[in-house]
């Protein structure tokens, strides 16, 4: 078994409405690989190993402090290939645990014209997208 599986998981949260909110627009491939995510994701959850910090502020001016990426598809491959990924952000859940809660499904590096992951995870969490 790869080291990959042996990490220490953290389970993922996904509410619905958020995730409806989330898949909003996509279609086809794109909504295959969100949802294969997210089943994938809520099944065995996501080691630390796996996440990609995001910048508190970035240069697009989305401020996700404390949120962490994830590359999707979840395939062996340089993230070139894996074009979109899950916001997630850390918290605490009733028992004391800590536990991934979804913030956002995106293009990281969108067509003009397309919000980014960042962009979408910027608005669910302070109720707008960023001002550039």
């Amino acid at each position: 078994m790869p080291a990959r599986q042996r990490a220490a998981r953290v389970p993922v949260r996904f509410d619905d409405a958020v995730w409806r909110e989330a898949i909003r627009g996509f279609a086809g491939r794109s909504l295959q690989i969100a949802t294969a995510a997210r089943t994938q994701t809520e099944q065995h959850g996501v080691a630390f190993d796996d996440l990609l910090a995001c910048e508190a502020v970035g240069p697009d001016a989305t401020e996700l402090a404390g949120c962490a990426k994830l590359y999707r598809p979840f395939i062996d491959a340089p993230p070139s290939q894996r074009p979109f990924a899950f916001v997630l952000q850390l918290a605490r859940d009733t028992s004391g645990g800590l536990v991934w809660v979804f913030i956002a499904f995106g293009h990281r590096h969108p067509p003009a014209g397309v919000r980014s992951v960042y962009k979408r995870a910027h608005r669910q969490l302070h109720g707008r997208f960023p001002a550039t």
